[in-house]
């Protein structure tokens, strides 16, 4: 009998934790650190894109995919092998340094590709969405300075909290 109860009250819990596959969905806010990429972002803000326009966002978003994957792949061999040759004994510098330089030359070109990538979308978007996405780029950059100056704040006061413990652990 508590068998049969706790297997109810188990199906119960399952009914009402599971996502409901019909359920309505609120439409999705990028993220006010960027976290979505720039052509997801676009989709999310403007909702008056033409079906062209939507078609060669999604070629383009396909494209900037392939090149991350690839990207992410290079930087990933490179910290592995910067972890190994941290890992050994001795002077690796000469080895070490180049591959730190390679690594670094990968990043500047994923920001080259992400100013590239912002600047094809701008060129499908006729001048009235440019101007909607830039007051949502500033709108975004100014939530995230906000956060930013928040966490900051917060850090300090931590900061000075821990002084205060100290200078009143060294008094005792």
């Amino acid at each position: 009998m508590k068998r049969n109860i706790l297997i109810v009250v188990g199906i119960c819990f399952l009914c009402m934790f599971t996502p409901r596959a019909n359920a309505q969905k609120a439409p999705k806010e990028p993220m006010p650190c960027n976290f979505e990429p720039y052509e997801k972002q676009v989709e999310m803000v403007l909702t008056n894109l033409t079906d062209s326009q939507r078609e060669a966002l999604h070629k383009l978003s396909k494209e900037n995919r392939d090149y991350m994957e690839k990207h992410r792949r290079n930087v990933e061999k490179l910290q592995n092998s910067i972890g190994l040759l941290l890992a050994k004994d001795g002077d690796n510098s000469e080895i070490l340094f180049p591959i730190i330089e390679m690594k670094a030359e990968l990043e500047a070109e994923k920001e080259k590709n992400r100013y590239r990538m912002k600047l094809k979308i701008d060129s499908i978007l006729t001048p009235e969405q440019r101007t909607k996405m830039k007051e949502y780029e500033k709108r975004k950059r100014e939530q995230f300075e906000e956060q930013r100056s928040e966490f900051e704040k917060k850090r300090r006061e931590k900061m000075e909290g821990s002084k205060n413990d100290k200078e009143t652990n060294k008094r005792k």
